[in-house]
């Protein structure tokens, strides 16, 4: 069973930051997960979520230009997804996920593609996603590019959730949280030819789980979970 640093090493260093990536790969995990979305600019950056705060103010990251981004001043560094992708090792899994607040967002996806062949990282990068249009878009401008579809039964995620979306996607792996998981979907996975990787297992109940259910990696603040 694989272990993919979800955002780098969060439980040593702030999450989705070079120093967090390099830890990561410091204790040898056998793939880096990281979030990636558009500022109002055009850029990519590496972060999670859509919002930040600062100043007792909160702000749309797609509202902000990348230096009004890099003008906040955090004990941490919101890296650029060309300077992660600069580090990234070419015999380690690069799990890419897309945050889109945009149903097809076009221009994200081919700016993603351009630097995953920049870099010479196509064959090691999965592409995952919750939004199912995304991931086809993908498909549509590169079909040799591994893609991976997020599944969750949380109430709090968007309607296209759901993982009837390999019918039309095909995925190359089946990415599911660990609160929802079962036997069931897990012969389900397996049985169309999916690998199933499993978000996100930071003890060791949840470990004992993804073993359990076979599960080819889990994602994990903790990069030394195995040991």
């Amino acid at each position: 069973m694989l272990v993919i640093g979800h955002r780098g090493a969060p439980s040593i260093e702030h999450e989705n930051t070079i120093s967090s990536f390099k830890t990561a790969l410091n204790f040898n995990v056998d793939g880096l997960e990281f979030d990636v979305q558009l500022t109002k600019d055009y850029q990519l950056i590496v972060y999670h979520d859509f919002h930040i705060s600062y100043n007792n103010q909160t702000f749309n990251i797609s509202d902000l230009n990348l230096l009004e981004l890099q003008s906040f001043h955090f004990d941490y560094t919101i890296p650029k997804f060309e300077d992660v992708l600069k580090i990234c090792p070419s015999d380690k899994i690069i799990n890419i996920e897309i945050k889109s607040t945009v149903i097809k967002n076009t221009k994200l996806v081919s700016k993603i593609i351009d630097l995953v062949i920049k870099y010479k990282l196509q064959k090691n990068v999965i592409i995952s996603s919750f939004n199912p249009f995304v991931l086809l878009e993908i498909k549509k401008q590169n079909k040799q590019l591994k893609i991976g579809l997020l599944w969750t039964k949380d109430i709090s995620e968007k309607w296209y959730v759901t993982k009837y979306s390999y019918k039309i996607l095909t995925p190359y792996s089946f990415h599911a949280d660990i609160k929802y998981i079962n036997k069931e979907i897990s012969l389900w996975v397996h049985g169309l030819g999916m690998k199933l990787f499993i978000y996100t297992v930071n003890d060791k109940q949840q470990l004992k789980i993804s073993k359990e259910l076979d599960a080819d990696a889990i994602f994990s603040d903790h990069p030394k979970i195995l040991r």
